[in-house]
Parts: C-alpha cells; structure tokens; sequence
C-alpha cells in the first residue's frame, strides 16, 4: 500500500501541505529534544542539516519511532528518533528489519522488466494470454496496465475483512486475493487507480513465466546482484527475522490523541500481501536496491526510463506521478524517484537522486491512515527534501 491510501487521508495531506511541515518542524524541535540518536556508520559521513529536527517532528506527530539511513558519496549516516517498542521503550535497532510494504513493488516491477529484455514479456501483452480467466476483462488488459496501476482493477485490500486484525492470521493464496478484488467495484480502465491486485497478477506473471517461485525469482534477480542479504519476501512465516522495532497500527475509527489507542501488531501473517506490498529488508538493503536499479545493474537504462513515464495521481503534489512501479516525489529541487509503503506495523519511505548515487530511506513502526496523520507523513517528505534539496519542504507553485 501507498502511504496515502483513501481520498480523505489524501487530500488531508494536500490541503494542509502548505504549512504543516514548517511549523511541525520548528513547533517539536524542543519537544523532542533528547529522542534522536544519530549513528554515523564511518568517519566520512556527515550530518544533513535539518533532518534531525525533521524526523523528531514525525515522533512528535504520532510515530512511536523512526529509522533514517542515507548513503551518498560521502559515506552512509543513521539517525533514530523515538523508541521501537512504547511498553520496553527500548530504542530503534540501526540495522532494523521492517515490512518495506509497497516498495515490493519496484522490485516485482524489474523483475517483470528482466522478463521484457529477455524477450519472454511484453510490456502489450494481455495478462489474460498468461492467466486466462482469472480476471474479467482480462483481455483488455496489459501488463504496462497492470504495473502502473491503470488496468481498471478493483483493490483487494480495501475489501473489509482487511481491516480486521483478526484475519491478520488468515493465510491467502495468490489466488484468492484476485477473488477477492472480483467482489468489488471496478476504477474505469486506463486511468491511474490504485491496485495492489495488480502485482499479484503480476507475481503470478513471473511465476507462469519462469516456472519459479516469486521468491526465488526476487533472490536470484535482485537481491543477490544487488548485494541485499537482509532481505526476503515470507510466504505464511509470522515473525520478522533479525532485529526489528515493534510495529503498531492504528485501529480504523480509533483516535490517535487517545492514549493506548496504537496496538502492536508486529506478527502477521503476510500471505495476504506477497507481490504487492509482503518484501521484508532493512534501510541498508533497500538504498542499495536503489542504488543498484538507478545504477543500471538491474534494469537497462531503455527500460528504466519507461519506469520512470509516470501518470499522474490523486496525491499530487507530494508524490505527483507513478510509473512502472516506481513512484514520484516532488521535491523543491526537482522530481525524484522512489515509492513509499503501508502496512499494518510499519510505514517507509525511500527516494533516490537519477543516478542512485544519493540514496535515503525512512521508516516508521505504525501504519496510520486516519486524516490526523498528514503531519507525520509531511515531516517525512520534511526530511527527504532537507537531505535532497538542503532546504525545508515546500510544495511545488503552479
């Protein structure tokens, strides 16, 4: 899932992206004074001014913590803020595993574009060539479609029974999912809608296509090369391997301001996420997969440039445009590229500059998708566009 998920939360975050960073920012500095621990990881590195203040202003606003890591030419810095458990308050773990959510799509997406180069995908074809009958209308429907979230596909993961914590247990098959998108009501093809329904479509893709699983496809493909040897994507396994902060989420109908209202909900079965938001890694892993995608070691340079032919999407103009799995952030120095993820326990952020040489990835242990979050996700786009753009975030002026 994206980090705006529904038109409320959305144009909540839009309509206040004005002022809400700034004052966040410069209303919680003392606040939060004392909550970060910045971890330098070799002498080369150095401290982006600001992002500090930036990341204890997300804990402020309702995340019990955070874990940023930057990797540029001048070495790698790791800041913490807040804590990884509310009950321990033990601190963040600098080499924290997390549920990187829906930045699975970018790697699902150049696994998919491997494919294409090797002649055994096209990016025209109809996904209903490969998994007839599966979908209605399937077609009509091409895999561009499908990794850019314009195939007209319903999303499963808004269907109810994915807001009970009680089936966060439940094991689904790939299948099953898709079954359960059917159920509901269709965005008009050919216009940007988002659809997790997609990428399990398109791990069924790979599947078909390979005769592998996702996962060994993944690891082969793009963990190896890419040299991230913290990273997997479970199937039904519960419980995140390594260290890892507590995730929490936020009950639907719940009141953030009310004390206890955030309930752990680090074990989960992730069967229901899988090719759209299921991977597992650390900061670490994931700046390097965008170091080595952006680098162009992992998707040729012809092919990259189609995953960076965005459209555009309702939360414009904080991240105004997705492509092929990759998703746009507008930053006062320019569009970078990157995606953000949600899902119960944890929420993340990762942009890169074009080349992949200036790489940062932020993590939160809550997923919040109530109107009252639009200030901790704003003083994250706060933090990425201090280290990006050495300035406060600004949004774009028409």
């Amino acid at each position: 899932m994206p980090l705006l998920t529904g038109r409320r939360v959305a144009a909540t975050v839009t309509s206040t992206v004005t002022s809400t960073v700034t004052s966040t920012v410069a209303s919680t500095v003392l606040i939060a004074a004392g909550l970060l621990s910045p971890l330098p990881a070799n002498a080369q590195a150095r401290e982006p001014a600001g992002v500090r203040q930036a990341l204890d202003a997300m804990v402020a606003a309702g995340a019990p913590g955070v874990l940023a890591r930057i990797d540029d030419d001048h070495g790698t810095w790791i800041a913490t803020s807040g804590v990884a458990d509310l009950e321990t308050r033990a601190p963040m773990p600098r080499e924290a595993r997390f549920r990187i959510a829906s930045l699975t799509k970018s790697m699902v997406a150049a696994v998919v574009l491997q494919l294409v180069r090797e002649g055994r995908v096209s990016l025209e074809e109809k996904i209903a060539a490969r998994l007839p009958g599966l979908v209605e209308g399937g077609d009509r429907i091409t895999v561009r479609q499908l990794l850019n979230h314009t195939g007209g596909l319903a999303d499963y993961a808004q269907a109810p029974e994915f807001a009970d914590p009680a089936r966060f247990g439940k094991t689904y098959t790939p299948r099953q999912l898709v079954a359960e998108a059917e159920r509901l009501p269709r965005p008009e093809r050919g216009r940007f809608s988002y659809s997790n329904t997609g990428y399990i479509l398109l791990g069924l893709l790979v599947e078909k296509v390979t005769g592998h699983t996702l996962g060994a496809e993944l690891k082969r493909r793009i963990f190896r090369p890419a040299g991230m040897t913290r990273t997997y994507l479970p199937l039904t396994r519960q419980n995140i391997r390594g260290p890892h902060a507590t995730g929490y989420y936020l009950p639907r109908g719940a009141d953030p301001d009310v004390p206890g209202s955030l309930k752990p909900i680090t074990r989960l079965n992730p069967s229901f996420a899988w090719a759209a938001y299921g991977v597992v890694s650390d900061a670490r892993d994931v700046n390097r997969f965008y170091k080595a995608l952006f680098g162009g070691r992992l998707v040729t340079r012809d092919l990259l440039a189609q995953m960076r032919t965005g459209v555009g999407t309702p939360q414009a103009p904080v991240f105004p445009r997705y492509g092929l799995g990759l998703e746009s952030a507008g930053f006062t120095c320019g569009e970078m590229w990157g995606a953000t993820g949600s899902i119960p326990g944890y929420q993340t952020f990762s942009f890169a500059d074009a080349t992949g040489k200036r790489r940062m990835t932020l993590s939160v242990n809550v997923q919040r998708n109530d109107p009252k979050v639009a200030p901790m996700l704003l003083a994250g786009v706060d933090a990425l566009n201090r280290y990006f753009c050495g300035e406060p975030y600004k949004p774009p002026t028409k």
